[in-house]
């Protein structure tokens, strides 16, 4: 917060305003990663499209399960589904770009440890978070006369309370 304060007293721009958004954009240092990914147009997503902001990109704030697509998304999906037509099942292993199915948690657990404060040997990537509640619970819950219940926030993403 005192970093914050500190552009808010040099800028002269209220904390809250337009102006010291656009002050803190200007200062973004990943601000050029903006032009990688398709920003839907209001009138796209279900806005007024009565209204003169039909066209203009929305103000995307969901970095949840789906943040903004990356524009090179449907080509690198689109590669993969060739190597499954073309290569079949040594699509695993060998791989014109150079991303072989069987080894892909490697480069991932690699640039993950040093986040998470871990050796690569103690990192695991894998799945997504509904799937791996559901091995969570397969492998471990063992219900009993009087502990029988899993509790969850009442906000989780759907897909988790079915798993639960």
């Amino acid at each position: 917060m005192d970093k914050l304060r500190a552009v808010e007293a040099k800028s002269g721009a209220d904390l809250v305003s337009a102006q010291f958004a656009c002050e803190m954009d200007s200062r973004d240092s990943l601000a050029h990663l903006r032009s990688e990914f398709v920003v839907p147009k209001v009138n796209q997503v279900g806005g007024k499209s009565g209204t003169d902001n039909g066209d203009k990109e929305c103000i995307y704030m969901c970095g949840n399960s789906l943040g903004l697509q990356p524009k090179r998304a449907r080509r690198v999906v689109c590669e993969e589904l060739d190597e499954w037509a073309h290569k079949g099942v040594t699509g695993h292993f060998r791989h014109a770009q150079q991303r072989p199915w069987v080894s892909y948690r490697e480069p991932v657990v690699a640039k993950m440890a040093p986040i998470v404060g871990a050796k690569p040997a103690e990192v695991g990537v894998m799945n997504s978070l509904t799937t791996n509640i559901h091995l969570m619970l397969a492998a471990f819950y063992r219900p009993t006369a009087q502990r029988y219940k899993v509790l969850i926030e009442g906000k989780a993403f759907p897909s988790d309370h079915y798993a639960v």
